[in-house]
């Protein structure tokens, strides 16, 4: 009897003894997945910084690439305008007197430039193309006869942008001030005074039915814009898409046409007469300038050679360097820059 009472408590303390080292291990199993869930984790957030660090150095250097591109394209630019009075654009390289000196145009028409074995592609607009906060009357222009709703909604609009930049707390018909902004949640506006970059638009309540196409840069403080004509024609080369199907009411297979001409102008040096209809070409002449302005928007765009990353440079700037206003300061030694922009 009291070999077999003996063989029971062996018995119990072994199950026991089993139970507990049976949840010790699966603790220790817990422990274990944690933390290999921990260093697996660790690994990748290494992986992913080091990824981002050699992405964002690779993205610096093609900045460097885009922004020499740049200053190369508007000294080039400034070289063009030295050697060739005629600043009519839509030239072609095969013009008998840029053959005798072998310098192909480097004007204001969005022609591409390839640099650096094609990895540096740069192009030269106009900086002066889209709406003018210094001309806001110029809106009611673009506004048919037909389309009395959106005329009002430009009058609000322009009401709206006189109270943002007149001096005093009067608000027109239609506009805002102080208690108005301060309503809406935003108690620091408006300005009350000149605007001093044009993302200040986008604040004012209803500017995007209000503004069509581009908004043009705003010169810097003591500057103004080269061209002074209140209604000077858009430059052809350097407008929209939606600016010229707006102004010359085109449908999508006009549209279309005038694309073509103008990809087939910067691409293969074909003369937009030769592109386009008699009657589109004679539309084009008549809403569009052809002669370049003193304002040059420059794009550089440098890729890595897979052409897997890339980075966009922008820099607006004058390019009569008789005038003052071309630089910064006055011994004048300095290029001003109106806007500069990296992506």
């Amino acid at each position: 009897m009291k070999n077999a009472q003996e063989k029971m408590r062996i018995m119990k303390k072994t199950t026991g003894t089993n139970s507990e080292s049976g949840a010790a291990l699966l603790m220790v199993l817990g422990v274990l997945s944690v933390c290999m869930l921990l260093i697996a984790h660790l690994m990748m957030v290494t992986e992913l910084i080091s990824k981002e660090a050699l992405l964002l150095t690779r993205k610096q250097r093609l900045r460097y690439q885009a922004e020499s591109g740049a200053d190369l394209s508007y000294w080039m630019h400034l070289t063009d305008r030295r050697l060739f009075s005629d600043r009519r654009l839509g030239q072609s390289q095969d013009d008998e007197m840029r053959q005798s000196m072998e310098f192909e145009p480097w004007m204001l028409d969005r022609r591409p430039h390839n640099l650096d074995n094609g990895l540096v592609q740069t192009f030269l607009a106009s900086g002066e193309e889209g709406f003018k906060v210094n001309q806001p009357d110029s809106l009611r222009n673009n506004i048919g006869e037909d389309e009395p709703e959106l005329l009002d909604e430009v009058n609000v609009f322009l009401d709206i942008l006189e109270d943002y930049m007149d001096n005093d707390d009067l608000h027109k018909l239609n506009g805002m001030e102080s208690e108005h902004y301060a309503a809406d949640g935003f108690p620091t506006l408006p300005r009350n005074g000149a605007m001093e970059f044009k993302a200040e638009l986008y604040w004012l309540p209803g500017w995007r039915n209000a503004i069509p196409g581009e908004i043009a840069v705003l010169p810097p403080s003591g500057k103004s814009y080269p061209t002074q004509a209140r209604n000077a024609r858009p430059s052809f080369f350097s407008a929209s898409n939606a600016d010229i199907a707006r102004i010359l009411g085109l449908d999508e297979i006009g549209m279309e046409e005038v694309l073509q001409a103008r990809e087939l102008w910067e691409t293969e040096g074909v003369e937009l007469s030769e592109s386009l209809s008699e009657e589109l070409w004679s539309q084009v002449q008549s809403n569009f300038d052809f002669t370049e302005n003193n304002l040059a928007q420059i794009y550089a765009v440098a890729y890595e050679p897979d052409r897997s990353v890339h980075a966009m440079y922008k820099i607006i700037r004058e390019t009569n360097i008789s005038r003052a206003s071309c630089y910064s300061d006055r011994k004048q030694e300095t290029m001003a820059i109106w806007e500069r922009m990296l992506e």
